[in-house]
């Protein structure tokens, strides 16, 4: 079924990004989809509209993307979007839509760690908030005696 869900989307599909047994799937999602499909690797394309399907954070081009500002997804972020007619996320790095919407603190942690959490939390669709409010669905916190665990 044919939709336009990511028309004025050009993605970015590399078969050196993409694991072989997902990139038909994706292509075809993608081109049912609406988007501009392009079978490279464009790192100077970074525009607002530009996209770069890549399979994991480990690969070795993820942080030369990263680093310039390329908006990259993760194979089952596109997969998702496509199945429910969706929008592609435009936050950077999204690996998948697991963590959508929902809400996380993390407490107890240095700088460092929390800089980890954030963007896994992010990297899954989720945010990470810094103080703790009614609305937050998940707290992850260092030690359960901390006071931010217990309220």
């Amino acid at each position: 079924m044919k939709t336009n869900a990511f028309r004025g989307s050009n993605v970015f599909m590399s078969r050196k990004l993409v694991p072989p047994e997902v990139f038909d799937k994706l292509l075809g999602a993608l081109k049912d989809n609406g988007a501009e499909v392009f079978l490279c690797c464009d790192p100077s394309r970074n525009g607002q509209n530009d996209f770069h399907v890549i399979s994991s954070i480990d690969h070795e081009k993820f942080e030369d993307l990263r680093a310039k500002g390329c908006n990259l997804l993760g194979p089952q972020c596109v997969l998702t979007c496509a199945k429910e007619n969706r929008a592609l996320p435009k936050q950077g790095f999204t690996c998948c839509l697991a963590m959508d919407g929902l809400k996380v603190l993390a407490s107890g942690f240095e700088t460092d760690e929390k800089v980890k959490i954030q963007k896994l939390v992010t990297a899954m669709g989720g945010m990470l908030q810094s103080k703790a409010s009614l609305d937050v669905s998940f707290v992850i916190v260092k030690n359960v005696l901390a006071a931010k665990y217990k309220v």
